[in-house]
């Protein structure tokens, strides 16, 4: 099965991802999204304006070009919220299906919330809580929990929806925020949940706060605001003038500061009734969703986060295979670890062969950096600075730290810290006995007591032992306190 891509034809934007595959965390081989408008002025008069929709044919006439140059022949390509509602929204599927001969797929608001929720889960899939998806048009919620969504529902409330189409605002915003609000029920009944917000106008808010605030990871994905500060910075945003918001400009697209000030108003809103007790930031919506899918049962089960690691280890790794053999060999210094631990160590193990392929000088930095900005899911910040603090240590970094690795550490504590530096230096001694092979760690295992750290190698094999690996099992020894000891009369049984 070969790639997978997906249209998403919204109010605001026109988006094309292009994955490698249906699998648990494909590649995105190609990203583009253009802003269109689709959804200005629908809500006046019902009709999409003809320079937006120009703008959306021109834009998906250039995505069928690629798609058939990428030999994609089976894309989904779904509209949502500007082109559902409005009244000529036949006429534009009409015209592109002339001009492209791609097929578009109408989605009704109750469906859109559907596929934000799947979209949520494909990255996240323990989620529980509300999933909020704000687009040009509308806001979708769903409750998401033990990767079901449920509850879904539309609002037209849309920062687009509470503009004409020159951009000014239609009467009262604030009143049709609320009244849209208050029509759903169950919202009363969620209070202190996880919230997941979705959106790009959402993001933009988001990281506006990063800013603020001077946090040092640029990711989006899983950035994690107190509830408190979101909430007030939504309300300030929700009051500024376009002029006033010029001081953000540097932070969020310049097509998205004309609409900002109604998103942090309806999110303002939104925080009120529900009151989560997380404020978590989702870089992954309907697109995903609709990824999410198209993948068969069976691998929908599957962690993204192991199916990932393995995906990059294939790629760039010398012994892709090599992992769980890892996981398993430096097992007896791991007493008590929590699941997620273990989850992550696991994660850890796989990735440890793959920057052999860099420059011995910069392998540590770039592993690091893959690990921040690759496209890994399953996991969130604190995750990633531990599995990259691991991996440097790994690569045997130095105290010369360049800048992702001042991020990656200040995305974990000191106890933290303690167990990635662990992880690392029993795998930088796994790597150098075993030279990545699963046969020559069979020669040799690990066994720690009260005071020692035993390496017990078998004895016709002693060689396999030399200097280097000296050296690395007493560094490993000299970290957890204990003196180190190589036993090479041991008995191994097979």
């Amino acid at each position: 099965m070969g790639k997978f891509a997906v249209i998403d034809i919204g109010s605001n934007t026109v988006r094309l991802v292009v994955y490698e595959n249906r699998e648990r965390a494909p590649y995105v081989v190609f990203n583009e999204k253009v802003f269109c408008g689709l959804g200005r002025g629908v809500s006046v008069n019902g009709m999409m304006i003809k320079v937006a929709m120009d703008l959306a044919i021109s834009t998906l006439t250039r995505f069928s070009m690629l798609l058939a140059k990428m030999e994609i022949r089976d894309p989904r390509i779904v509209a949502t919220s500007a082109v559902r509602d409005a009244k000529n929204g036949p006429d534009f599927i009409k015209k592109v299906k002339k001009r492209t001969g791609l097929e578009i797929q109408i989605i009704d608001g109750i469906e859109e919330a559907r596929l934000s929720g799947c979209g949520v889960i494909c990255a996240v899939p323990h989620a529980k809580g509300i999933v909020g998806d704000l687009g040009g048009g509308s806001l979708e919620l769903a409750s998401v929990e033990e990767k079901e969504v449920s509850n879904e529902v539309t609002l037209p409330i849309g920062p687009l929806r509470l503009q004409d189409r020159n951009g000014r605002l239609i009467d009262n915003p604030k009143r049709k925020i609320k009244s849209e609000l208050a029509k759903v029920d169950w919202l009363k009944d969620v209070k202190g949940c996880k919230f997941y917000a979705v959106g790009g106008s959402w993001r933009a808010l988001a990281r506006i706060h990063m800013k603020v605030v001077g946090y040092q990871h640029i990711n989006m994905h899983n950035y994690v605001i107190p509830v408190d500060e979101i909430t007030a910075l939504a309300k300030r945003v929700s009051k500024m003038s376009l002029i006033e918001l010029e001081e953000y400009r540097p932070y969020i697209a310049d097509k998205r500061v004309s609409i900002i000030s109604l998103a942090s108003l309806t999110l303002y809103n939104l925080l009120k009734i529900i009151k989560p007790s997380k404020f978590i930031v989702s870089a992954f919506g309907i697109r995903e969703g609709v990824l999410y899918d198209e993948m068969d049962v069976d691998v929908r089960k599957q962690d993204p986060l192991i199916v990932g690691c393995h995906q990059v280890a294939e790629m760039t790794g010398r012994f892709p295979e090599h992992g769980k053999r890892l996981y398993n060999w430096i097992n007896p210094l791991f007493k008590g670890e929590t699941t997620e631990q273990k989850r992550l160590r696991l994660a850890i193990c796989i990735l440890s062969d793959v920057g052999w392929r860099g420059h011995p000088e910069y392998r540590a930095e770039k592993v690091v950096a893959e690990v921040l900005y690759g496209r890994l899911g399953g996991i969130n910040h604190w995750g990633a600075g531990l599995i990259a603090m691991a991996l440097y240590v790994c690569y045997g970094g130095s105290n010369n730290r360049v800048r992702q690795v001042e991020i990656a550490e200040s995305l974990i504590n000191y106890d933290d810290m303690y167990y990635a530096k662990k992880i690392g230096l029993a795998l930088r001694l796994a790597q150098r006995l075993s030279a990545g092979t699963s046969k020559a760690l069979r020669l040799a295992e690990l066994s720690p007591t009260k005071d020692r750290l035993l390496l017990n190698v078998n004895p016709e094999k002693s060689d396999i032992v030399n200097e280097v690996v000296k050296k690395r099992h007493v560094e490993l020894a000299d970290f957890l306190g204990l003196e180190g000891v190589i036993d090479d009369s041991y008995i191994f049984q097979f």
